[in-house]
């Protein structure tokens, strides 16, 4: 739980432990309340901490969290129930006198329903109690046994409009999958079926023999001599694309996991692991390949040589010269591949590719959605830092997530 968040960051923080919880779980149900400031401006919804004084349109930038960072997060575990409740419809001062008020429509992900206080563009009531009118009702029905959550929330919004003479409506995106969740008073009989599972083929991998001799070869990572390019980038010089060797620098081979069960081994005995997508070599080609933390961080040296797996404070560095977080994914994201309209403008050169991930259990997701580039740099124990573009947003996210997971991987030039 969060309490009275200060700040920009405080809110992140407890996004990310919400990612870290929900990303690689199936069936799971996570509720999501947010009772605060909110409001929208140019289209865009902004949740607001306690501190923040909003002075000018930038100070959301600095100061705010766009919640497209918060549906990121809810698409990313769509084969878990997400519940996510906003009584965060405030009136505040607006910059300019045309201004709207309320928060704009926002489309639940799969496996998610979305529940606003009051209707899109309209202001809810902050009640004659400590909470809200909305969260007061629904602390009340929530309580109330063999009530399933379409019947709780059709009960609250028939009290709100009531009790407000019908000027405030809440309203509802429910796009979960599955049977009926209940709060209390009975089995819970859903979480959200798994919508999908990508087929895994069960060959076995073939024994490689293993050499200790350091191979001395032209600059290459994965795609030929001839197709190695870099990017400079302020001060930094970057892989102009996802690596893809099979090879450590001093050229030991890096295990091959194709199957669920060898990911989910090399993982719990925290050994290093690459594959292609969907054990696919066309997405090996175009997309590089996902690799483990620890080929990452094997003490062979998953780089060139000359070259070292980007650390977190190097992403830092190149986020922030693009711009900040809010702001660097689309000039990060390449020009095409991108789902739905997601392409980048691709200005940094850096071209990032949506090439999806592999979950610690071995199941892949979100090819042509997602992109996640590991950084060298350790979260907390079992997880490191990595980076994140999505189709749906603009932003770079920095987070945590589980070294087991696939990631593709970026270098830096020493």
């Amino acid at each position: 739980a969060l309490y009275d968040p200060k700040t920009k960051r405080e809110m992140k923080e407890a996004i990310n432990r919400y990612f870290n919880a929900m990303r690689d779980t199936e069936g799971a149900v996570g509720v999501i309340f947010y009772a605060g400031h909110g409001m929208q401006y140019e289209g865009e919804n902004y949740m607001i901490p306690t501190s923040a004084t909003l002075l000018n349109p930038g100070d959301l930038e600095d100061y705010c969290v766009k919640m497209n960072t918060l549906m990121a997060v809810l698409k990313s575990s769509g084969k878990s129930l997400n519940i996510l409740m906003l009584d965060a419809c405030r009136s505040l001062p607006s910059f300019t006198r045309d201004s709207e008020t309320g928060l704009t429509r926002m489309n639940a992900p799969q496996g998610a329903i979305i529940v606003f206080a009051t209707q899109p563009g309209s202001v809810a009531s902050d009640g004659t109690g400590k909470n809200g009118l909305f969260t007061s009702k629904f602390l009340k029905v929530v309580q109330e046994p063999n009530l399933n959550i379409t019947d709780v929330f059709k009960k609250v919004k028939q009290q709100v409009y009531a009790e407000s003479e019908g000027k405030q409506l809440p309203s509802v995106e429910d796009n979960s999958i599955g049977g009926d969740f209940y709060f209390s008073g009975s089995a819970i009989t859903t979480a959200a079926n798994p919508i999908y599972t990508a087929p895994v083929k069960e060959e076995q991998t073939a024994n490689v023999a293993v050499s200790s001799e350091p191979v001395s070869k032209p600059f290459d990572y994965g795609y030929g001599s001839n197709d190695a390019p870099t990017v400079v980038v302020g001060t930094q010089t970057w892989l102009g694309k996802n690596l893809n060797t099979t090879s450590f620098a001093n050229g030991d081979p890096i295990p091959q996991a194709q199957t669920a069960k060898e990911w989910k081994e090399a993982g719990n005995r925290k050994q290093p692991a690459w594959c292609y997508y969907n054990n696919d070599p066309a997405n090996g080609r175009t997309y590089g390949k996902l690799y483990n933390w620890y080929a990452v961080h094997d003490a062979r040296g998953l780089a060139p040589a000359g070259w070292h797996v980007s650390s977190d404070s190097e992403w830092t560095a190149l986020t922030t010269y693009l711009g900040g977080e809010t702001a660097a994914g689309n000039k990060m994201k390449s020009v095409s591949l991108w789902a739905k309209n997601g392409n980048g403008s691709n200005s940094s050169g850096i071209a990032g590719l949506p090439g999806g991930d592999r979950a610690a259990n071995g199941a892949f997701y979100y090819i042509g959605e997602d992109g996640h580039w590991w950084s060298s740099s350790e979260y907390a124990p079992g997880e490191a830092w990595y980076r994140s573009l999505y189709f749906i947003s603009c932003e770079a996210y920095r987070g945590g997530n589980a070294k087991a997971c696939g990631f593709s991987v970026r270098c830096v030039r020493d």
